[in-house]
């Protein structure tokens, strides 16, 4: 039996997973619970944790704006999230799971809350469900075997570059990099510089 979730909100929260995923979502979703496993097992993390929180991060992922902007208001989420579905989906997802499956842990809860921005501090379950997010095996970019030998052996430093990558990319397309991300960064590069 799971300590994060009971038998019967695991039940309803695989039916909740099933009806509100996309099926190349939820194949990702099972991609990365698999490779949330291994960095876990490879890196010391929690195993159970990082399968729980790789297996449910995007469980709002495929919900549409209204919907979407419907549980930002429910759950009193930061207004800058409404319309804004790359970045909500993140602190949605946790707030399903704490409020309707009963998931108390907070460091599970962080690390789906934060899985597309990190944040300053990172947990190593963070810096597992961000890195895994992004070398699950169905991903098809051409640099994927490269990410996952980096995170294979050095968990920070792929975490590193991914954050890197993501600000380049988001600098190209002219959007707004969000405050989490910029002090993620800024976190990871102090924490490799200081173990050097």
């Amino acid at each position: 039996m799971s300590t994060i979730c009971t038998d019967s909100n695991r039940e309803k929260l695989e039916e909740f997973m099933r009806a509100n995923l996309k099926e190349s979502r939820y194949r990702h979703s099972l991609g990365v619970e698999k490779m949330a496993v291994k960095l876990a097992e490879l890196h010391g993390g929690d195993v159970e944790k990082a399968a729980f929180a790789g297996r449910y991060h995007d469980i709002a992922k495929c919900f549409d704006n209204e919907t979407m902007d419907e549980y930002i208001v429910l759950y009193d989420l930061p207004r800058e999230l409404l319309g804004n579905n790359a970045l909500a989906h993140s602190k949605v997802a946790a707030a399903i799971l704490e409020h309707e499956f009963g998931v108390r842990d907070q460091e599970v809860l962080d690390a789906v809350r934060y899985h597309t921005t990190c944040r300053k501090d990172m947990t190593l379950l963070d810096e597992i469900v961000y890195v895994a997010d992004v070398v699950e095996d169905n991903r098809t970019y051409s640099d994927l075997e490269y990410y996952q030998q980096l995170a294979y052996r050095d968990l920070d430093q792929a975490c590193l570059e991914i954050i890197e990558y993501t600000i380049g990319d988001l600098r190209q397309k002219g959007r707004k990099l969000d405050k989490d991300t910029a002090e993620a960064r800024a976190y990871i590069v102090d924490k490799i510089n200081t173990s050097d």
